[in-house]
């Protein structure tokens, strides 16, 4: 039950979402050129579950999330190359270097990127908090052609980055006007998108997304202002009265450097394990009843069954059936 566009245009016209998604979907459905969803589009890799930064609105940070104890983990240089030949011989994809950690610090990130894109037909995104963003790292993201560069700031002060990230502003900051002065010298020419989470508990946050807008709209950077997610453990403050099936399950792969296979990049706690791709093929594991099973209960609008979807927000963001391969 990879996809069924019938089963799902009726399934969603059927729980009321409105005549505006409704044709939204169709048009996508009916109009794009039909992708292969009979492998993923996009496929995110976690290469690294460390992180340098002590964020106060991320999993470790956070009450619900304390009882945890999740081992740090590095994905194996071999597990990697064993990915991106199976992800290679399925045609153009999209990959994520992103996760729970910053894939920068890998030891071995050199051979990642060197190894990611020897199909230069995949595009390829990386998430960064900046830190990393040393002369080598950005000589070795140009020259391998990495296609969008993802820089999670989230602030535009020194008191509050340190505030919510614990970390030196100014070191991010000059990491990140070394990335756009290479850029102007390298042929290569990456999108560059710059984000800030609308923290709204916290009183400053619009006079901060002001100023962050502010002062970044002066530089060849796109601005992306998220709101901050529950990782599906908080109630949600959304007025969206319905849920339609999460996009996620029928475009993306998510592998976590410890080799497990979970839904999507929302599930820290790994509570929605499909498989381990040390052990199977992306494939085998797209196509199992694992997935099916959730794909299932998401279309028949059965989510609330499901801890790890009851309480997430991630789905209403943007109710969409990407085709990643055209991007």
């Amino acid at each position: 039950m990879l996809i069924n566009k019938e089963l799902l245009i009726r399934s969603l016209k059927k729980r009321n979402l409105g005549n505006f998604l409704f044709f939204k979907i169709k048009d996508i459905l009916g109009k794009q050129p039909e992708p292969d969803y009979d492998f993923p589009l996009l496929i995110n890799i976690e290469t690294s579950s460390v992180c340098n930064l002590k964020c106060i609105h991320c999993p470790p940070q956070l009450n619900e999330f304390k009882s945890e104890r999740r081992k740090h983990n590095f994905i194996d240089l071999s597990i990697f190359n064993k990915i991106m030949d199976e992800i290679d011989r399925h045609g153009k994809r999209s990959i994520s270097l992103h996760k729970d950690g910053e894939p920068l610090i890998h030891p071995q990130i050199s051979s990642i990127l060197n190894r990611v894109k020897k199909n230069k037909d995949h595009k390829v995104y990386i998430t960064t908090n900046g830190h990393y963003l040393t002369e080598e790292n950005i000589k070795l993201i140009l020259e391998n052609r990495i296609d969008i560069i993802n820089l999670s700031i989230g602030a535009a002060t020194k008191e509050f980055y340190e505030l919510v990230r614990g970390k030196r502003f100014e070191r991010v900051i000059s990491n990140i006007h070394n990335l756009l002065e290479a850029i102007k010298e390298s042929e290569w020419k990456p999108r560059v998108l710059v984000q800030i989470i609308n923290l709204k508990e916290i009183n400053e946050i619009d006079s901060q997304i002001e100023a962050f807008k502010e002062y970044w709209q002066n530089y060849d950077v796109e601005l992306a202002v998220w709101d901050k997610l529950n990782w599906g453990v908080f109630d949600n403050d959304s007025d969206f009265k319905f849920r339609y099936p999460c996009y996620s399950l029928w475009e993306s792969f998510n592998i976590n450097s410890n080799n497990n296979v979970t839904a999507c990049c929302m599930d820290w706690k790994q509570e929605l394990l499909f498989g381990n791709i040390s052990e199977q093929s992306i494939e085998d594991i797209w196509k199992g009843k694992e997935i099916d099973t959730l794909r299932k209960i998401h279309i028949e609008g059965k989510e609330d069954e499901v801890q790890a979807c009851k309480k997430c927000n991630y789905w209403f963001w943007q109710p969409r059936l990407m085709n990643y391969q055209n991007n």
